[in-house]
């Protein structure tokens, strides 16, 4: 029957477009909804890659009209970032092949749940990590088998079209799906938190079908040199996790942090799929120092953080977005949406650090999880797809797969500003922080003040203060001749006391300098020390298992109820 169903719309795209387009269905203009699915941003561009689709035979500015299947989107989309528009009107958006690698004649995966990265704001490309196959419809003409996962890095080079794909399995062994991601275009560094293996994110796991394994790791990746490095999350407290959310914010610390929050978490020793762990509290707030990835430790440094306020309940599937106020005196991070136990979510939160208080914004009757999210103009948010229900049936009311959201006015719309101001902090997040639309935030520590000294100094460093730091010399004491000399007042004297002077002063900055060079070198060897100290213990390596995870069969789509795909 779903075949049957696919031809039936398959015809009826052939018919609507034309003979010179009957080999395939359009993620765009066939548009029904779009879930687990992983996009970016570059160079004023949104790339979305992969995902679930359910296409429709006919959709005309949202008047739907055909049949319904659920499939894969096996295009690159792309959206133009570079003008105004309105999703209703006049939208920019369009659907890329995607060609097979020209070296090796390997296509480019369709995957569910895993990462696109930007690449450096000098690379050309753009990054695919991670994700795994989903079996939903095995009869979708775009189906692929899962492939080896020792190329699970592949780029598109926005240039001019080409696909390449890279081996890291020398730093990170698997192919996971489900993890958080995020990253520092500005340093060229993709972060991928733990994550799962199931039976689609390699072909020697296909038929490994009951097996949902969790990842012990920070994957980090080099997106200049395509290396990657596993860095052992163990010290975290919910560790492993998935389907949570992490952000990138720069200017924190020596090289900016990343924070994780919400997901599900279960032991890295418990494969089955009928266990898919306990949801991660939103009190609880993981912090990654990025400048301890080159330190040479394994383990890297986590701090945990406990926030107050407006606690969110347990989730997955949201989506996350950061944005600083001018000043700096607030870091906020914008959650939306989410599905949790027994229920799906239309809500924006907003995590607020440094005194990582969480904000209620509104609550609405329009739920979506399985979406992604970025920060573009400013002070917007675009999210990108997501499903509304369990059934999948239910297309997208944002018939275009795009919203926008201000987040200064707390407002949703169809309207991008390409040109929009900069962000000003909104006075409901300014009634729990202080400050007002610039910063100047007064709230600056968290309830229960910060969990170690360490992580207070990212936010907080202590002053340097030179006059008090630097070695105290006596002063020489001139003889009675050269005293004498001065009281004269002869040239030769007056030239001979300010070389004098010279003299010590010089000597008083080399001891001063000195004395603050031997410091650094003695605060270096204590950090290494404490870093050493804090991950005793050695490196977390997973071993093989036999669990299952269940395969799912394909389904038709025909209005009838569809539960989420497990594992997708």
């Amino acid at each position: 029957m779903p075949a049957l169903l696919i031809a039936i719309l398959l015809l009826a795209v052939s018919l609507a477009r034309g003979a010179s387009n009957v080999t395939g269905i359009d993620p765009v203009d066939n548009y029904c909804s779009r879930l687990y699915h992983q996009s970016t941003v570059k160079n004023k561009t949104l790339y979305i890659d992969g995902g679930l689709e359910v296409f429709v035979a006919q959709n005309n500015n949202g008047t739907l009209e055909g049949a319904r299947v659920l499939g894969y989107n096996t295009d690159l989309i792309e959206v133009d970032l570079t003008s105004s528009w309105d999703w209703k009107q006049n939208i920019s958006i369009s659907a890329v092949s995607e060609k097979p690698n020209p070296r090796t004649g390997a296509d480019p995966p369709v995957v569910v749940r895993g990462a696109l990265y930007a690449g450096g704001r000098s690379d050309s490309s753009i990054y695919q990590y991670g994700g795994t196959v989903s079996y939903a419809n095995t009869s979708f003409p775009g189906f692929q088998k899962p492939t080896s996962s020792q190329y699970a890095l592949w780029s598109y080079n926005t240039s001019n079209g080409s696909w390449d794909q890279f081996d890291v399995t020398l730093g990170a062994e698997y192919r996971p799906a489900g993890g958080a991601y995020a990253e520092a275009t500005d340093q060229e560094l993709a972060f991928y938190l733990n994550g799962y293996i199931n039976n689609g994110t390699s072909n020697d796991l296909e038929n490994s079908d009951d097996l949902l394994r969790y990842l012990d790791g920070l994957i980090v990746i080099d997106t200049r040199t395509q290396m990657a490095t596993n860095i052992s999350t163990s010290s975290l407290v919910n560790f492993p996790r998935v389907k949570g959310g992490m952000v990138y914010i720069p200017g924190i610390g020596p090289k900016g942090i990343l924070v994780a929050v919400g997901g599900v978490t279960k032991p890295a020793n418990d494969g089955s799929a009928s266990n898919e762990g306990t949801y991660v509290p939103f009190d609880e707030i993981d912090i990654f120092d990025i400048s301890s990835v080159f330190e040479g430790d394994d383990n890297g440094i986590w701090y945990a953080q406990k926030a107050s306020g407006d606690i969110p309940d347990g989730r997955t599937d949201f989506c996350l977005v950061a944005v600083s106020a001018k000043d700096n005196s607030s870091h906020n991070i914008y959650m939306y949406g989410g599905r949790g136990a027994n229920a799906l979510y239309d809500e924006i939160y907003v995590l607020s650090i440094p005194s990582f208080t969480w904000t209620k914004i509104s609550e609405g009757k329009s739920p979506r999880y399985g979406h992604t999210c970025h920060l573009v103009g400013n002070r917007q948010m675009l999210t990108v797809g997501g499903a509304l229900s369990d059934d999948l049936s239910t297309c997208d009311w944002e018939y275009r797969g795009v919203a926008i959201y201000d987040m200064s006015t707390l407002t949703w719309g169809s309207v991008y500003n390409a040109s929009a101001s900069d962000y000003a902090v909104p006075a409901k997040i300014n009634q729990v922080i202080g400050g007002g639309p610039n910063g100047n935030a007064t709230k600056k520590t968290p309830l229960d003040g910060f969990s170690t000294p360490e992580l207070a100094s990212f936010f907080y460093p202590p002053a340097i203060n030179d006059s008090a730091s630097a070695p105290q010399s006596k002063p020489t004491k001139l003889s009675k001749g050269a005293i004498a000399g001065i009281a004269i007042g002869s040239v030769a004297g007056a030239a001979i006391l300010s070389a004098a002077l010279l003299y010590f002063r010089q000597r008083q900055q080399a001891a001063a300098e000195a004395r603050r060079a031997a410091e650094a070198e003695e605060a270096e060897k204590d950090i290494f020390m404490e870093t050493a100290w804090r991950n005793n213990g050695d490196r977390v390596e997973l071993g093989s298992s036999t669990n299952r995870q269940t395969r799912v069969s394909a389904h038709e789509i025909d209005g009838s109820h569809v539960r989420e795909i497990p594992g997708s």
